[in-house]
């Protein structure tokens, strides 16, 4: 079978942004003399059409940066997947600019990702849509092969690359204790908000004859959360309850507070194409994580001012209204839940069953909602309580790390010095003691891949790639990738250089790797904050494009 397999320059894992930017690239080189094929180029994709968080598009949701940090403009103001491109294509630029705001919704943005990734395939850019990448093997030093499934079919699919280049997004990341009770679907995470909520909470009513109050929680701090939150309290005061009381809306989180993100000027340098060679120059992993950490509030595990003003209204209306129930001694005519933070708290475990704690006053025989009772730990306390819920959100992220798990079990790990039983304890940081201490490097590093500048091949005990996944292959679970404070055996470390290019170690193996393997939007410890981030995409596009022709170049004729 493999015999037949066809033969890519370029095969790209998934067909978000990140790869779409790649392509977009990839076309506006492959002209005259250029070492590009169009042709022996490939994307692989999971979903079966172009998708760009579709369980988060929600009415009214806006992006969080301007529009010209699009797929290309940054890096080429003519390229023709541009986002003003789009709207002239459109006949919306004029409407767009007369809106006053450089700030685009999410469901035109997420509109102009599907035209981009339709202009490219127009101009001969091949995606192999609904196929699952299940497996990497190495043919020869100079060639990989890509094995896939077509999820509708259940057919394999043996494809070689002579380079990869891996984009894999994220897994939505539940908290550990909640793991088990995903698979009663009544705990969902946000990357599938929208596809979910609405039969969800038809079945909850369906199970509640009686129309007693429901009980919704939403997990996390960030973004995510705060619009679940605000869509949630909408949806639940169109559901009817019998007698005066209402629905409650909880939202569970470590902080004692929501808290702003930082979009002033000064802080969005950290986004700036030339940051990432900045950050990337550093001279230890450690001083990257303070640089990182530094500038968390740009970013992680923040909400925009605009979301948290809309949040803050409806806690402010609700004491309007038991303040004039106290008052007048009558209830107000509302059907809104009663929405609470509950802050430092942490989930310690969490269990399913029927009604949990629920006494006869509150429920009656025949309704079988199935809740889930959370046992959570107020932190600054230390007082331990549980709260059960009908149904929970969890906004609680992403895991990057898919890519790891597939290389590990691939034939091309032992070139990384990982394989099938390393894949557990394996961490992004910084190489073997005396190769610091030869370029002076610090040792007192956290989780981070090691930096090595662009070399050429041979040039570097360190040499060339790692890879991982198409769209992320694992479930929606928990990340089982183990703390720092918790490893009890030695991490496996690998190196990355500037332009994205997982670099083998030739010590670990008699065996070369001449194949090159790219990494994007998982590399933020090296690479700085904007790598998870749209911020960065057309220019990073332009950068691993641009290694790629130059190793195509030196290369023999392909």
């Amino acid at each position: 079978m493999s015999n037949q397999a066809p033969v890519y320059d370029v095969i790209g894992l998934g067909f978000g942004p990140s790869n779409l930017a790649i392509a977009g690239a990839s076309l506006e080189k492959a002209h005259g003399s250029s070492p590009i094929s169009i042709d022996k180029w490939l994307f692989i994709e999971r979903h079966p059409e172009f998708r760009w968080h579709p369980g988060m598009l929600l009415a009214g949701a806006r992006m969080q940066i301007s529009f010209l940090k699009d797929l290309a403009t940054l890096r080429s103001p003519q390229s023709p997947i541009t986002f003003i491109s789009y709207l002239h294509s459109q006949n919306r630029l004029v409407d767009f600019i007369n809106r006053g705001s450089t700030i685009p919704t999410r469901k035109e943005y997420s509109d102009y990702l599907s035209w981009a990734a339709q202009y490219v395939q127009d101009k001969g850019v091949k995606v192999a849509y609904g196929e699952q990448v299940i497996a990497l093997h190495k043919r020869d030093s100079r060639t990989i092969e890509v094995h896939a499934s077509v999820l509708s079919t259940g057919e394999h699919v043996v494809r070689l690359a002579k380079n990869l280049i891996i984009s894999p997004g994220g897994s939505p990341c539940i908290p550990r204790p909640l793991a088990a009770t995903c698979t009663r679907g009544r705990t969902i995470h946000s990357s599938t908000y929208l596809p979910s909520v609405e039969s969800l909470l038809d079945s909850l009513q369906s199970s509640n004859p009686c129309s007693r109050p429901l009980r919704i929680a939403v997990i996390g701090a960030g973004q995510s959360a705060a619009e679940v939150v605000i869509d949630l309290h909408s949806r639940l005061a169109s559901i009817p309850v019998a007698g005066e009381k209402t629905h409650t809306l909880d939202m569970i989180i470590r902080k004692g507070s929501l808290k702003p993100s930082d979009d002033s000027p000064f802080v969005n340098e950290i986004f700036n194409p030339e940051t990432t060679s900045a950050i990337f120059g550093l001279s230890s992993p450690s001083t990257r994580r303070r640089v990182g950490l530094e500038y968390a509030n740009a970013n992680h595990g923040v909400v925009n001012r605009q979301t948290l003003q809309s949040l803050h209204q409806i806690m402010y209306d609700q004491k309007v209204d038991e303040g004039i129930r106290k008052r007048t001694g009558r209830p107000t005519p509302s059907t809104k839940p009663k929405f609470t933070i509950q802050n430092y708290s942490e989930i310690l475990s969490a269990e399913s069953g029927e009604n949990p704690g629920a006494s006869h006053a509150e429920v009656l025989p025949h309704e079988c909602l199935e809740n889930t009772t959370l046992v959570l730990q107020q932190t600054l306390t230390g007082e331990v309580y549980e709260k059960s819920y009908d149904a929970i959100f969890c906004a609680t992220g992403y895991e990057r790390r898919s890519w790891l798990r597939l290389l590990a079990m691939s034939s091309i790990g032992k070139h990384f010095g990982l394989d099938a039983s390393a894949q557990d304890c394996v961490r992004l940081e910084v190489d073997v003691e005396a190769d610091l201490q030869e370029r002076g490097i610090d040792e007192d590093v956290d989780p981070t891949f090691e930096c090595v500048d662009n070399c050429t091949d041979g040039e570097c005990s360190a040499n060339a790639s790692s890879t991982g996944t198409s769209t992320p292959t694992t479930s929606q679970g928990t990340s089982n990738w183990p703390s720092p404070t918790s490893r009890a055996e030695p991490m496996k470390k690998l190196y990355i250089s500037r332009a994205y290019q997982l670099l083998p170690r030739t010590q670990e193996t008699q065996e070369t790797l001449e194949a090159r393997i790219y990494l994007q939007g998982v590399v933020e410890e090296t690479h700085g904050l904007s790598d998870t981030l749209l911020s960065v995409v057309g220019i990073r596009a332009g950068e691993v494009v641009e290694d790629l022709c130059a190793h195509f170049a030196s290369d023999v004729p392909m």
